[in-house]
């Protein structure tokens, strides 16, 4: 290999870990780690994909005035979860390690 191509690959190798080392130290100073307390939120999201339809029922009457159930329904609207069955959620179920 000729001496401008050693040159070349060591350029580049140089650029790539300035990169990597500038982009770790960017996000240290931008997005410090979370340090919230146990059960606190220490920030609120301030977008939500629950929202219009996904917010309706989704026909869990076990749920119904309960405090999750907007998250419930959120989740079964999207497909991320489902009841036990059309009308039980049963939120009190055990699930198992594969689920």
């Amino acid at each position: 290999m000729s001496s401008s191509g050693v040159r070349r690959r060591s350029w580049l190798a140089a650029a790539a870990v300035l990169g990597l080392v500038g982009s770790l130290l960017a996000v240290g100073v931008v997005a410090p780690p979370v340090g919230a307390a146990a059960g606190e939120a220490d920030n609120e999201a301030r977008f939500s994909a629950c929202v219009g339809p996904a917010l309706e029922s989704q026909g869990f009457v076990d749920v119904e005035e309960w405090t999750a159930e907007s998250a419930v329904n959120c989740l079964a609207y999207y497909g991320v979860t489902t009841g036990r069955t059309e009308t039980l959620y049963d939120p009190r179920a055990p699930v198992a390690r594969w689920q």
